[in-house]
């Protein structure tokens, strides 16, 4: 599937006569929607490619989402007089295990404002996480269990 979605994007680049990356992008996703088409008619067997990008793309939508969430959770806290901020430092169970499902899992919930992955023990088992924003540690890590690990496994996994 890989490969023809390539192939296709390349198709697309030469019908339009410009192999600039912006072509080719387009002609990627443009190849991607006819694969699916494909897929979805009975044409084509299903393939884990099409089900794994669909589930990169609602990664990086949650992602974003989150990461949208947070800095005006934080924008709020700081242009505000009152202090809502209720750090603290959580230990979430993993149930991801490979080292790229761990450190995509630690990049995602660090870059999102408000919270940090401090360490992994030492048998991968747990990651320690500070939040500035727990009603609860059950809630808090219900949070990123359920939100960005449940996603990284759909992807890696």
């Amino acid at each position: 599937m890989l490969l023809g979605n390539i192939l296709l994007a390349l198709a697309w680049a030469a019908l339009e006569g410009d192999f600039s990356l912006a072509t080719l992008v387009t002609g990627h996703v443009v190849g991607y929607v006819i694969l699916v088409a494909l897929v979805r008619g009975g044409v084509l067997r299903p393939s884990p490619y099409i089900g794994r990008v669909h589930r990169a793309v609602g990664l990086a939508a949650y992602f974003l989402w989150e990461l949208i969430r947070a800095n005006l959770r934080l924008a709020l806290d700081v242009a505000t007089p009152r202090y809502h901020m209720t750090p603290g430092i959580i230990a979430v169970p993993l149930d991801v295990t490979r080292d790229s499902e761990i450190l995509l899992l630690s990049m995602l919930i660090n870059t999102t404002p408000g919270s940090v992955a401090l360490d992994v023990s030492p048998d991968r088992k747990l990651l320690y996480v500070h939040v500035m924003y727990m009603t609860t540690p059950d809630a808090a890590r219900d949070e990123i269990k359920t939100g960005f690990e449940r996603r990284v496994r759909g992807v890696l996994g």
